[in-house]
Formats: C-alpha cells, structure tokens, sequence
C-alpha cells in the first residue's frame, strides 16, 4: 500500500510540473540576457483594478516583483491608477472579455490589470480543485491571464490561501508571468525571444514620430500596438 501511494504521489507531481512547463513563459538564460542592450530606461506605466480586500500593502509587494523583473529590460515600473470594482465575472474569460468596454488605454495607463480578490464562491471552488488534483493531478484553476488581441489588459488572481495555489506559485510570480504577455511574449521554454521582442518595442518607442510615452507591444501574432489607439476596441 504504501509502494502504491509514493509512486500515486510521484505521479501526481509529475503531471503538475509537465502541465506547468507547457504553460510558463520561459526561463532565462543568463548568458543571453547579458548580450542585449536594451537601450535607454522607458517607462511603463499600469493601472490597476482592484477588488474589495485587495489592500495597498498587496498592490505595493506586487510592484516590487514587477518592478524588479522590469530592471533588467531597463523598464521603470509606474503604477498610475487604482480603482475599485465589483466582481466582473466569476471565470477569467468573463473578465477578459469584459475589460476592454471598461478600460481606455491612454499616456497614464499603457496596461490594465484585474486584481481579483476572495470570496466564498472562490474558496469553494478551491476546494473542489483540490478534490480534481487528488484524483486526476490536473489543475483546472487559472492564476491570471491576458487577453491576446493586444495583450495590454489582464487579470490576476492577487490573494491566494490554499496549499494548491501557493504550492505552484503565489500573486507576486503570477503578476511577473503575466507581466510577461503583456509586454508580447508567449509561452516558450526560454525567454530567447521574449528578449528579442522586448528590445524591438523599445526601439519601436525611440523611433515612432510622436510624443506619446506609450510602450508599444508586438503581440504573439506580431501585430503592432503602436499607439494607445491601437489598444483600444
């Protein structure tokens, strides 16, 4: 019996680790990164949607993680705006999907980000993911998510409390994968051309003929969002 349970329990985190392999944004490779010269510092500046709980001491710990994945591209982090929100939806989709009718991309907010709270609808939930990751080792909660048309509006989840989430990550890690996709990238193994495509949207920003302070995205699909404009449906 007990042959049969750790070998159950190395399956069941075998699972986990592949499922999350295919769903990261890449690792760096030092080597790489230290080649590129990602020119003169630019300034990304993100408001913030909160939920009732999200306190400012969340909103602060998560600017500090964001803040120092964006040091090595030579991108100042700079929290804008925070408003307050009602649940939009309960699943990430909803979400997605209702953000851009609520948000204006503009020189004071190049990015959006949902910060999703906890209810008692979400800790049921969890306990019913739990129950799903006992049996199957899949986990069917998404953490965050942006929108992949312009990939300038998104969602994480910002207070966890099961063992589940905070085993595989925390609010802090999610916001810097989902900082990730918001500057373009896609998932990969390494962030080779994660790199590649942050040095190019600065080096869209340094030519464009205009004062606008956006910083441009070249979505996954290399779709050009130069200008606030374009950000906007």
């Amino acid at each position: 019996m007990k042959y049969l349970l750790s070998h159950y329990s190395l399956i069941l985190f075998l699972t986990a680790f592949l499922q999350s392999c295919f769903t990261t944004v890449g690792f760096h490779r030092k080597g790489v990164l230290e080649k590129i010269n990602f020119g003169k510092p630019e300034i990304l500046q993100v408001c913030f949607l909160t939920e009732e709980g999200i306190t400012d001491e969340d909103i602060k710990d998560l600017q500090q993680a964001w803040q120092e994945e964006l040091k090595l591209y030579n991108i100042e982090l700079k929290i804008s705006g925070v408003r307050r929100f009602e649940r939009l939806s309960f699943w990430g989709g909803g979400v997605l999907g209702k953000l851009p009718g609520l948000t204006k991309v503009d020189e004071t907010c190049h990015r959006y980000i949902y910060l999703v709270g906890r209810t008692y609808g979400d800790l049921a939930f969890e306990v019913f993911t739990l129950g799903i990751f006992a049996i199957s080792g899949l986990k069917f909660e998404t953490y965050g998510a942006v929108e992949g048309y312009t990939q300038t509006r998104g969602y994480i989840k910002a207070k966890y409390s099961s063992l589940l989430q905070l085993l595989f990550t925390s609010p802090e890690s999610t916001l810097v994968h989902e900082g990730y996709h918001l500057l373009g990238c896609g998932h990969q193994l390494f962030l080779d051309d994660c790199y590649i495509k942050i040095k190019r949207a600065k080096l869209l920003r340094k030519n464009v003929e205009s004062k606008s302070s956006f910083l441009p995205v070249i979505t996954v699909d290399e779709q050009i969002i130069l200008s606030p404009e374009d950000a906007n449906y």
